[in-house]
């Protein structure tokens, strides 16, 4: 019974050190939270306090350096992965510019500190700028549970460690080979070398193997952890073999399989989940054990030492901050949030100090006081990400809200269990990260006796079991719904109306008989039958291991209501799956589709293939699908909306004819969206938002006149006392591309610009029957109409006046009434009947 009671200090039972740093992984971060502190800082304060010179609970023993060193590389492992790829090469100089930046200012700054200050030799003040210049991620955690790893800030801070870590190390290199005389012309070139064919191994090599083993092991989560896991530490050792870091390793691993791990995905949440839990505390505790107590009351000089180091990195990394902040136009919180990220010292700087003082360069002083620095810049750096970080997030939430952005709520209709996780993958993509709203899987059992009713209905429950629990190692919310129907489409519109659906997510086989109008009786009524957006996915292999997404965009389709959200949905896909992205277009909507991708966010490039013809869409020689890394996305219109053609029917059974083993998505815009001003679905059935034509902005005197006068006489009465705005409104409507309307009425052209000065939209029409002369148009305009919008009115809204003004003019019998009115009350009377009809 004594011994019961004995304890030995340190603990040496393992099943006891284990539940000692399970019990600090959960009270820690719970206790200082309620002080207002990062729970990441409570997680390295505990450390120091059950550490060798506190408490003496536990020893930093191999275990614990072991398993802290899982930490740090997983840590920047997770780092890798979860930057955004698109912003990233778009941000590429900037982050090789900040890089620079934050390693040069606190290195240049360490030499004069080292040498006169400190009284280091110059190999010590180099090695002192080395630990100073590069940075440890130790807040990503915090930036990640915010919401802000996608800021151009935060991902120029995340870009810019492998900058700082690899200048930091090479200075190591060059200043250790120097005092071994190894540094001749023969070290630095099997040194390069080995560097080169290793980055070109990872980069090359990982992309392949990560493709090769999604294509052949599917819906196996537990081999794809393992699998990535594993990938993870070979890359860290091969580093660590050719001369560079192992956290190197870890972070091109993440690079390089970033965009085979949606960030939505369960695997993703997998990773997290496991770093976030287990191995990144314990790296944090194993920082905490490293400060030695004792030693800040041994002798004043470790003090001063680690307020030099530590006023080096502060001013360092926090001017460097600032003037990245200046130099590229960020917010202050920004700066300050990019400054946090790079303050806390960790990796590189232990790995540095530790080398330093094996080859004689530095004390056990300068150990300690490295150590105490490395404890006050983890405690300091993850604060300031805590406070502006969330200022950061609340602002760009503020600036991206778009009445677009309210309810979504997504539908995904369940009837074969190959294909139900990937549909609901596909919802989690499309699927915006803010949302509290539960996805909705959907059986519809069909029948008419009751109890097959019930046998069927209880069919349907285990493959909605299966995707409910799919979706919830993703850690999204599930709803399950089934209905009873014996109209499998009625049974969907049902919950489509009950539900407030806004997205429907459904898969199609591809087969094609003669009585199938597009895709198959119930795709066919559901189209027929509803107004929300559609997405009807034909998939044959993982979507992780797409490298090119083609998006076919027909003509006209921007005058669609639901067009600019349809294009969203599609950026978030493309941003998720993280692959090439190629827009194959009809010259009349180019210009608009290119603002689209461009302006609206989230930031991706992407190439773009004009067509002369559309006809010719699947014989151009640019376009060329190969089944396995390609995904074709063709945006489509149901019957009867104003950009419908015919051909559009028969487009989906000529792709999936000719390309049977390529992933298609065809996406029907929603034609019900919100009201700039309201948070209700309102129809587009109406036409009320077409602007009331004046008397003053009509004009029948346009006869045998060149673009540039017919458009001065037209617009000249509502612009007269201001010609230089006139004159640049004139500019811009003759530079643009001209959109023909639906059906290629003769004779008519609808085009459109802004004015900063125009608080509501002002409509122009002239009318001209012996024609006018027009820029790249073959016969004489009779009808020029001109919709001049306020800057200030949103693209969505005035591409939903434009395609109205089109659906209106698309008619021939408004058309020809139009083309033979010559005073101002008949064309008031036609276009009052014709908002009547719709």
């Amino acid at each position: 019974m004594d011994s019961f009671f004995q304890l030995n200090l340190p603990v040496n039972d393992p099943v006891l050190i284990f539940a000692i740093v399970m019990l600090i992984i959960l009270l820690a971060p719970m206790v200082v939270q309620r002080l207002k502190i990062p729970g990441l800082v409570g997680t390295i304060l505990a450390g120091t306090i059950v550490g060798p010179s506190v408490l003496g609970l536990l020893e930093r023993d191999q275990t614990i350096i072991l398993l802290g060193t899982v930490g740090l590389l997983y840590l920047m492992f997770m780092a890798g992965l979860s930057i955004d790829l698109n912003k990233f090469e778009k941000n590429r100089n900037k982050s090789l510019i900040f890089g620079l930046i934050s390693f040069l200012i606190p290195q240049l700054a360490a030499l004069p500190v080292g040498m006169y200050l400190l009284d280091f030799s110059l190999a010590s003040s180099l090695l002192l700028g080395s630990i100073v210049g590069s940075h440890t991620l130790l807040a990503y955690p915090i930036a990640n549970r915010i919401g802000i790893t996608k800021n151009t800030g935060v991902t120029m801070a995340m870009g810019g460690t492998i900058v700082t870590d690899m200048l930091s190390l090479l200075i190591l290199a060059i200043v250790a080979n120097s005092l071994a005389d190894a540094t001749g012309f023969t070290f630095w070139l099997t040194f390069a070398v080995l560097v080169i064919g290793y980055t070109a191994a990872i980069l090359l090599g990982l992309p392949v193997i990560g493709r090769w083993f999604f294509k052949n092991v599917r819906n196996q989560t537990n081999t794809e952890y393992v699998f990535m896991i594993a990938l993870l530490f070979i890359s860290a050792f091969l580093a660590d073999l050719v001369g560079l870091a192992p956290i190197i390793g870890a972070f091109l691993a993440g690079l390089t399989l970033n965009r085979l791990v949606p960030e939505s995905g369960t695997l993703m949440s997998r990773v997290q989940f496991v770093g976030n839990a287990y191995f990144i505390p314990f790296f944090l505790i194993s920082v905490g054990m490293l400060v030695d107590v004792k030693v800040m009351f041994e002798s004043w000089e470790v003090w001063a030492q680690t307020a030099a180091f530590t006023a080096l990195v502060l001013f360092g990394k926090g001017f460097a901050a600032k003037l990245t902040q200046w130099i590229f136009k960020l917010t202050p919180e920004e700066g300050w949030t990019i400054a946090g990220l790079t303050i806390p010292q960790a990796a590189a700087t232990l790995a540095v100090t530790l080398v330093g003082f094996e080859i004689g360069l530095f004390t056990q002083t300068s150990v300690n006081a490295v150590v105490l620095m490395i404890l006050i810049t983890c405690l300091i750096g993850p604060s300031l990400v805590e406070r502006y970080g969330r200022k950061v997030a609340l602002k760009e939430a503020s600036q991206s809200y778009n009445p677009l952005d309210a309810p979504e709520r997504i539908l995904v209709p369940l009837a074969n269990p190959q294909t139900a996780e990937a549909l609901m993958d596909i919802a989690m993509i499309i699927r915006k990260k803010n949302s509290t709203e539960p996805l909705f899987p959907l059986t519809v059992a069909r029948s008419s006796d009751t109890a097959d009713s019930d046998a069927r209905v209880a069919e349907s429950e285990k493959m909605l079991s299966h995707s409910v629990v799919h979706a919830a190692a993703a850690e999204v919310p599930v709803l399950p719904v089934t209905r009873i129907d014996m109209n499998i489409s009625n049974g969907i519109i049902r919950a489509v109306k009950e539900l407030r659906i806004s997205h429907v997510v459904i898969g199609w086989n591809g087969e094609i008989s003669a009585r199938q109008r597009i895709f198959g009786t119930v795709l066919d009524q559901l189209l027929e039958q509803s107004k929300q957006l559609i997405m009807v996915s034909k998939i044959d292999h993982p979507l992780n291991i797409t490298e090119r997404i083609f998006l076919i965009v027909p003509p006209y389709l921007d005058r669609e209501p639901g067009f600019t959200g349809a294009m969203l949905t599609i950026k978030n896909m493309v941003n998720e799956i993280g692959a090439e992205l190629l827009v194959v277009t009809s010259r009349n909507n180019h210009q608009t589709l290119k603002q689209l991708v461009e302006n609206q966010e989230p930031e991706i490039e992407a190439g773009y293939i004009v067509l002369d013809e559309w006809a010719s869409l699947l014989k151009d020689e640019r376009i060329q699908f190969k089944d396995e890394e390609d995904l074709l996305i063709l945006l489509s219109t149901r019957n009867g909306t104003v950009s419908w053609d015919a051909n559009l029917e028969r487009l989906p059974r000529i792709i999936a004819q000719n390309y049977p083993g390529v992933n298609f998505f065809t996406i029907y815009p929603s034609e019900i969206t919100n009201d700039d001003s309201q948070q209700s679905y309102v129809s587009f059935d109406n036409m009320h938002d077409i602007p009331d034509i004046h008397n003053e902005n009509v004009n029948f005197e346009l006869d045998d006149m060149d673009a540039h006068q017919a458009l001065r006489e037209l617009m000249g009465k509502r612009f007269n006392s201001n010609p230089v705005e006139l004159s640049e409104i004139i500019e811009k409507v003759l530079a643009q591309e001209i959109d023909n309307l639906p059906g290629e009425l003769p004779g008519v052209v609808l085009t459109k610009t802004r004015s900063v000065n125009l608080q509501e939209p002002a409509l122009f029409m002239g009318i001209s029957p012996n024609g006018i002369s027009y820029p790249n148009v073959e016969e004489k305009v009779k009808l020029l109409f001109v919709l001049v919008s306020p800057a200030s009115h949103s693209t969505q809204r005035n591409i939903r006046t434009l395609g109205n003004i089109a659906r209106m003019l698309g008619h021939k019998k408004t058309y020809l009434k139009l083309k033979d009115a010559r005073t101002f009350t008949q064309i008031s009377k036609i276009i009052f009947d014709a908002r009547s009809e719709f």
